[in-house]
């Protein structure tokens, strides 16, 4: 799920705790998906494009291009929080 604007800004500047990293993966993955989709969303798009517009089709998938770059990020970004929160937790427990 994401998080609202000012709460992610605030957890992403503080995160001290596992549940802190625990939630701003939960964010980044939500956020990646949405990348997901809409790199789609674009790309059948394109697809369209290249028969009815085709001077659109090359932007349109550029952009779905970007979409899927991005999500990529997201997905990385959730990747090093949920490293974090159990490295966290390793040491809460030590």
């Amino acid at each position: 799920m994401k998080l609202p604007v000012a709460e992610f800004k605030k957890l992403a500047q503080s995160h001290l705790t596992a549940e802190d990293h625990v939630k701003l993966a939960e964010h980044f993955t939500a956020h990646a998906a949405e990348h997901e989709n809409d790199a789609k969303m674009h790309e059948e798009l394109g697809a369209f494009y290249e028969k009815k517009e085709p001077r659109l089709a090359g932007e349109v998938r550029h952009y779905a291009a970007h979409s899927r770059e991005a999500a990529e990020a997201m997905r990385s970004l959730a990747r090093i929080h949920q490293e974090l929160a159990a490295e966290h937790k390793v040491h809460a427990h030590a």
